[in-house]
């Protein structure tokens, strides 16, 4: 992973997991299977090479024969200005699907 590992990036900011229309009723849930509890999304910024990284973490729901696995994708942005625009315009689903993330980890929670 180079230098952009979870010990040198900082957060920039994290986001609401239930993005609001203008009048403040809720659009969606970030998470990729709504069960309404396990789904963030964060901004960092690595502190040696300075990328941004868009940061998708869910765990799956309680059904899944994955659900003790945290998953992890990080999508290499320009800026908090495109961040911002990949957390109001896509659903987490949304975003796992069009858009590769630099990084993937499934991290074994049990």
């Amino acid at each position: 992973m180079n230098c952009c590992d979870l010990g040198s990036v900082e957060i920039i900011k994290e986001y609401d997991p239930k993005p609001k229309n203008p009048d403040g009723s809720i659009r969606w849930f970030l998470y990729r299977w709504d069960d309404g509890k396990d789904g963030i999304r964060k901004l960092v910024r690595c502190r040696d090479c300075g990328k941004y990284y868009l940061i998708q973490s869910y765990h799956l729901n309680k059904f899944s024969d994955k659900r003790n696995v945290l998953f992890e994708d990080w999508y290499e942005v320009r800026d908090e200005c495109q961040a911002d625009h990949f957390n109001r315009m896509y659903t987490g689903i949304q975003l796992e699907r069009e858009i590769d993330p630099a990084f993937h980890f499934e991290i074994n929670t049990t």
